[in-house]
């Protein structure tokens, strides 16, 4: 009882977002099941859906159940494959994690204030006001 189509489709690898493996053929998107020494087992990522793939481990395909339970995912797949590209070009000038971090503290500190060196200051504007643009600070006034 084979399950194969007779008409074979033309399968496809990307990546998820999380880096994972996808499979797509026919306009929908399979996610790794579980692999042994021989086979792939792709299922589909709609969760209420039965479809499934069989794939050798060289990407081939073996078997197929392509019974979905649910329209294809054709923008889906072009938005995700648009993602890819990008996501790859983009990384290749994008600076390290670590000279983002130095670059977003940097800014950081440059927003906030010094702290004051005596009791003898003056309160700065953006926290005299609420996120609401209310009065925080009614009275800047030292007692004495």
């Amino acid at each position: 009882e084979d399950e194969t189509q007779s008409k074979s489709p033309t399968i496809s690898f990307i990546n998820s977002q999380k880096g994972k493996q996808l499979l797509i053929a026919n306009e929908y998107i399979f996610k790794l099941n579980k692999t042994t020494t021989t086979t792939k087992y792709w299922k589909c990522v709609v969760n209420s859906c039965s479809a499934k793939i069989h794939t050798d481990v060289n990407g081939h395909l073996v078997k197929i159940n392509d019974e979905h339970s649910h329209p294809s995912e054709k923008e889906t797949i072009e938005v995700q494959c648009a993602k890819a590209k990008l996501s790859d070009a983009t990384t290749a000038i994008l600076p390290s994690e670590r000279e983002m971090n130095s670059g977003i503290n940097k800014a950081r500190r440059a927003m906030t204030p010094t702290m004051p060196t005596t009791q003898l200051f003056d309160i700065p504007e953006p926290f005299t006001k609420t996120l609401h643009d209310d009065d925080f600070l009614i009275v800047d006034k030292m007692i004495t």
